[in-house]
């Protein structure tokens, strides 16, 4: 409920933003009502004009935050987490909120973005379906408990000879025989609004120096020439920090991704155009193909019967296609049978067509 007054295990007041016309005092009262009545609070709210002690815009403002809520549980209760999260950060302006605190909003903004990709990577492995002991309840609810039940505890400590993943603030002072330096990409590393701050970039500098002296024996640098992140699809170019490395002293590896989604579509163009004439091709069709890639990921992009490939769950078959925009999902009957049939938020689930599969 929106205001200060959520209590946590221990007793202290956690925020609650963008704030609502509600101050403590106000929910306080809330609060004892909602004692006195054995009533949950929501519901209080809803009849807040009960509350004598309150103000005229008080009352208001409470029952304006139900309204917000009964509006937003009709309208996506039973949608799956990520949904539900963008629609919230919408309907609250939260997004607006944070934009407007500046450098530190805008890192907050991040996190909530990871926090929506993280919610859809999870919709991505869920029984849909419902079914089953573990498939009780609403796609939220279900998300809602694992996340409560989830703590370090369950991560365990792994072997002594495991992998430490850190970030490079937390390195400083340490040193391991190998170490890999990832993400060295403009943007990531330096982050895209260093450049705005002043000593920004040569913060980030004296961070990466931290990051490379780390290393006793070996260091591993690396780039990605594309990457998804807030599930967008971005070109990347490698850091400038790495400009600043003598070549003599790097040995230089790259990789070549398995799948050309690009090569791959005019293969068949190139393929099409050397048919007979008895055989028309439709050519603005299959390049249409190709230029959907640089455009925008919200526009519907997938048909009922085409093969797919996903990065975790390996090829599939679109079953059905529903919504649109950043609502747009697609039921895939992947060819794993131990994977089975999912429905997946297309914003997140890094799909591609799969030409191998269509020609194999």
């Amino acid at each position: 409920m929106a205001g200060r007054y959520t209590r946590g295990s221990r007793g202290r007041t956690v925020s609650a933003r963008p704030r609502r016309g509600l101050g403590d005092a106000s929910l306080t009262l809330v609060a004892q009502a909602g004692a006195k009545w054995q009533m949950p609070l929501l519901e209080v709210a809803r009849g807040a004009d009960r509350i004598a002690e309150l103000r005229p815009n008080v009352k208001t403002a409470l029952k304006n935050v139900a309204a917000l809520l009964d509006r937003l549980r009709d309208a996506y209760g039973r949608s799956d987490p990520a949904t539900i999260l963008e629609q919230v950060i919408k309907a609250t302006g939260y997004e607006a909120y944070l934009s407007d605190e500046g450098a530190e909003g805008v890192e907050r903004l991040e996190n909530v973005g990871e926090l929506v990709a993280g919610a859809a990577a999870w919709s991505e492995v869920a029984d849909v379906t419902g079914s089953g002991e573990e498939g009780d309840g609403t796609l939220l609810e279900r998300y809602l408990t694992q996340a409560a039940l989830l703590t370090p505890s369950d991560q365990g400590e792994g072997a002594a000879d495991g992998v430490t993943l850190l970030t490079a603030h937390m390195a400083k002072g340490l040193e391991w025989p190998v170490v890999a330096l990832a993400g060295l990409e403009e943007g990531l590393f330096p982050l895209g609004r260093s450049a705005g701050q002043p000593g920004g970039v040569e913060e980030e500098r004296r961070l990466c120096y931290v990051g490379l002296t780390r290393a006793r024996e070996k260091l591993y640098l690396s780039w990605a020439r594309t990457r998804y992140r807030y599930g967008r699809l971005e070109v990347s170019e490698p850091s400038r920090f790495l400009e600043a490395i003598p070549r003599s002293v790097v040995a230089e590896r790259s990789t070549t991704p398995s799948w050309d989604r690009g090569s791959r579509v005019r293969e068949r163009v190139a393929s099409a155009r050397r048919r007979t004439p008895v055989e028309p091709v439709d050519f603005g069709a299959l390049e249409s193909i190709e230029s959907m890639d640089d455009g925008s990921q919200d526009a519907p992009r997938y048909a009922a019967g085409e093969r797919v490939r996903h990065r975790k769950f390996g090829g599939g078959v679109v079953q059905g296609v529903s919504g649109m925009g950043r609502d747009l999902k697609v039921t895939v009957a992947f060819d794993d049978a131990t994977i089975g049939t999912k429905q997946l938020l297309v914003a997140y689930a890094g799909l591609e067509r799969d030409w191998e599969g269509d020609s194999a």
